[in-house]
């Protein structure tokens, strides 16, 4: 389902601590940038080159039945820290439009994310909620 531009390789050391009930470093300096398919003012092709010319580390995805009954897909882009994450949902934001009610919905109750405009963000996986609790209340790095 992923495509990925540029690799992130933070992902296998932190998903295998995730397995064993340990709260992997790399998840606290983790940002992670949403982008649903559905919100861009662009074709997808166009905001995938925008990021490339960028060189931005990120994946992209649409969703099979029936989950794109409620989101067409979504882009993710991946930071080691706030700053940085806030400057690129400024640098992209003219490509961006806020979402409808069902992609909120849809972010908020599975992913768990806060928002920016049409860009909804957080710290590492949704899964690590469920082991360490909301990503929120997370120590800094």
């Amino acid at each position: 389902m992923w495509n990925h531009l540029k690799g992130w390789n933070r992902c296998d050391d932190c998903w295998l601590a995730y397995e064993r009930g340990i709260q992997h470093p790399n998840s606290l300096s983790c940002y992670k940038v949403g982008i649903p398919i559905s919100s861009l003012n662009v074709p997808v092709s166009t905001f995938i080159e925008e990021i490339k010319k960028r060189d931005y580390v990120a994946k992209y995805g649409f969703f099979p039945f029936p989950v794109n009954l409620v989101s067409k897909g979504v882009i993710i882009l991946y930071f080691t820290n706030r700053e940085d994450m806030l400057k690129s949902i400024e640098d992209l934001k003219k490509f961006v439009k806020e979402p409808n009610n069902r992609e909120k919905f849809f972010f908020n109750n599975f992913v768990n994310v806060e928002w920016i405009e049409g860009f909804n963000y957080r710290r590492g996986c949704p899964e690590y909620d469920k082991k360490f609790g909301d990503w929120r209340r997370w120590s800094s790095e």
